[in-house]
């Protein structure tokens, strides 16, 4: 299993559960009360809110490129990132803007905000 301790850890394997669309292994990164603002206009909150949300996405939607995201370290336990992803769906890409705020309990990063949204 992918270093969850590290940034870079925690980044490969957002991807690889996405990619490998394991919604149970995808929402465990994230805090139980996270908040998503993602392709809908609703806010999503909840870990339980958030799998349903990534489980509504398409069964062939995968991350295309995701570069390691620009940090932004706003304490010893808590980060920003900021980076562009370009999802695809077949050969549609869908090229987005993507934010994380970040928070280290027990040695392990979890998401506690993310906001995604398009970039045209």
């Amino acid at each position: 299993m992918t270093d969850l301790s590290t940034l870079e850890g925690f980044h490969s394997r957002w991807v690889e559960v996405f990619n490998a669309h394991d919604l149970e292994a995808h929402a465990m990164l994230y805090k139980e009360d996270a908040m998503l603002f993602g392709s809908v206009p609703e806010l999503i909150v909840g870990r339980a809110a958030i799998k349903a949300y990534f489980g509504g996405r398409g069964p062939h939607v995968h991350v295309k490129h995701y570069p390691f995201p620009r940090v932004v370290m706003i304490s010893d336990g808590v980060a920003a990132t900021a980076a562009h992803v370009d999802f695809a769906d077949g050969d549609t890409l869908m090229p987005y803007r993507v934010t994380w705020m970040l928070v280290k309990r027990d040695g392990t990063w979890k998401i506690a905000q993310h906001h995604g949204s398009p970039r045209g």
